[in-house]
């Protein structure tokens, strides 16, 4: 029985041609939008954030223009879960033994778009994303109601009252309306009356579990309150539970949402953020949120064949290397700080002796890296990934560091990219480079690019430290020192070493660093309004205890979080 549950023109929320529950107005461009900002996120935001609990730092005058804080956030009061949400959320709700794999043909947030898939101005949908979830719901409720096992594992009853409610608390992540229960259970009558060899609660229950799984309540998370105003207790419990678990919230935290004093205080957003944060779930959610941001996936195109020492088989090791050394960061505690500092790095059979250690006898293990390897940014992996096939590329090196780990805005470069020319009799790897940028975009070049590019020259393209530039006919003294103008004044370094060690103590990699989690924590993305939160956070994080939990700790507890940002009506 194919059924419209809404209307996404008009975006009347019905459950049937006759039964419809709730309306919310089309605002904006993109289907269920919300309206859009007035004043900045929260509204009535005060400093930091509006939490008073936290401490909140100082931004240096003019900050703002060393900071990339130029995007639109459009504050939607609904959003669209993520093809992972959806499949995390229908798995645990229909009690599925695996994960559905009906996403897997589902349209993908285009990347590159915003720093992370799951901003809001990717979650649109399409007609032929409406037949996507159409088919998927159709082809869920029937598999569960065809299997008398399954059906009794998602609801043991066979009345309709329990069924609606129960499953419904779950789908819409808060208690049905009476209005929603009278609907349901209209098209519960009506699919007692089908055709067909099951019973009458099972034909009743595939029809009513058709349409929840395709009610906008499911598909989209809600922020329906005022401007301003705190957002209610199941609101919480599912922007957390979405945020740190990937998908819907379980029993146990709506629970949680329906008594005083859990989720409707900053206190008990906290202690339940806390539990969370300590789970599997949320462990696989930040090593997705440092894959984004650091671009992992980038590492499958990695391609240095033909250059002595590459195996395409590393791409692999180079990527996990990456994604467990951020692992390590979020789980036991650490911070920003420690990104810069670590002297330890996580190797397999390829990569250690890259870094002249054993090779593992299988998988990885962590390996003190060597004195030259402060931080990730001085691991193997980040090395080769931004690196020519034949020489260090202080060009992609600079612009990474400035535009991922400093948020600095290089603008756009309108142009297209000249080829290096070859290196003359007597030219350094830097000379050859400086004088190649010297005529294009030279104030960003010489200011932001290459001074940050150029502390990586000790280190060649496949990530090897080299104390000297050697080339068949002459060998060359590298000049790796610089300096940058961070947002609190302009810092001088001799080599990459010294660098990690400025940007571990510096303001604005802090900063940037609390931009992107808070981009990806509030799913949308973060402006020059929010420069009070980001100084609340990067405080916190520049903090001696100023582990990525307990930044995103500081977080849930601030009205940016907690209440209903932008200009809802």
């Amino acid at each position: 029985m194919t059924l419209r549950p809404f209307n996404f023109g008009a975006l009347t929320l019905c459950l049937a041609a006759s039964a419809c529950t709730a309306s919310i107005t089309d605002n904006g461009p993109n289907g269920m939008n919300g309206d859009g900002p007035s004043g900045g996120p929260g509204g009535t935001m005060t400093p930091g954030g509006g939490s008073s609990s936290g401490p909140v730092g100082q931004i240096p005058a003019g900050a703002s223009s060393k900071l990339k804080l130029d995007g639109n956030p459009a504050y939607f009061r609904v959003m669209r879960l993520t093809n992972e949400q959806w499949t995390n959320s229908v798995q645990s709700i229909l009690g599925l033994a695996s994960a559905p794999n009906n996403a897997e043909s589902f349209q993908n947030a285009v990347s590159g778009m915003t720093d992370f898939t799951n901003n809001e101005l990717l979650l649109s949908i399409d007609s032929r994303g409406w037949e996507d979830y159409e088919g998927a719901a159709e082809a869920l409720a029937k598999q569960v109601t065809s299997d008398a096992a399954q059906l009794s594992k998602l609801y043991s009853g066979t009345d309709a009252a329990g069924f609606i409610s129960t499953v419904g608390r779950r789908v819409y992540r808060r208690p049905l309306t009476a209005a929603e229960t009278a609907s349901y259970q209209k098209l519960y009558d009506l699919g007692t009356k089908l055709t067909g060899t099951q019973t009458a609660f099972a034909k009743g229950a595939e029809v009513v579990l058709e349409a929840m799984l395709q009610s906008p309540y499911f598909l989209y998370r809600t922020e329906l309150g005022a401007a301003g105003a705190p957002l209610s207790s199941y609101e919480v419990a599912a922007k957390l539970s979405l945020w740190l678990r990937n998908s819907t919230p379980d029993s146990a935290l709506l629970d949680a949402a329906a008594g005083p004093g859990k989720l409707d205080t900053a206190d008990g957003i906290v202690a339940a953020t806390q539990k969370m944060l300590d789970e599997p779930a949320a462990k696989a959610v930040m090593r997705r949120f440092h894959g984004e941001f650091l671009h992992f996936a980038k590492f499958d195109q990695l391609n240095k064949v033909g250059i002595a020492g590459y195996d395409p088989s590393i791409n692999a090791e180079l990527s996990e290397s990456s994604y467990l050394f951020f692992d390590k960061i979020f789980s036991q505690g650490l911070g920003v700080k420690d990104i810069f500092t670590s002297k330890t790095g996580f190797v397999s059979a390829k990569l250690a002796p890259m870094y002249g250690g054993t090779a593992p006898a299988s998988g990885f293990v962590e390996q003190d890296l060597g004195a030259n390897r402060a931080g990730y940014f001085l691991q193997i992996p980040f090395l080769m990934l931004y690196s020519r096939p034949d020489g260090p590329d202080p060009i992609h090196r600079g612009v990474t560091m400035s535009l991922d780990v400093l948020c600095a805005p290089l603008g756009q470069f309108g142009g297209t990219i000249p080829q290096l020319p070859p290196r003359q009799k007597g030219q350094t790897n830097r000379m050859r480079v400086d004088m190649h940028t010297s005529g294009c975009g030279t104030i960003c070049h010489n200011n932001m690019i290459n001074p940050i590019g150029f502390a990586f020259e000790h280190f060649d393209g496949m990530g090897q430290y080299r104390e000297t530039e050697k080339y068949p006919d002459e060998e060359l003294p590298i000049d790796s020192s610089g300096s940058f103008a961070f947002v609190d004044g302009t810092k001088t370094y001799k080599d990459a070493s010294e660098l990690m060690s400025v940007l571990a103590a510096d303001q604005q990699s802090h900063l940037c660093y609390t931009k992107k989690l808070a981009s990806f924590g509030l799913q949308r993305d973060v402006t020059e309004a929010d420069l009070p939160l980001l100084a609340e956070l990067s405080a916190v994080s520049e903090s001696n205890t100023g582990s990525v939990k307990q930044v995103m700790l500081d977080l849930v507890k601030t009205d940016a979080f907690r209440t209903r940002s932008g200009g809802a009506k």
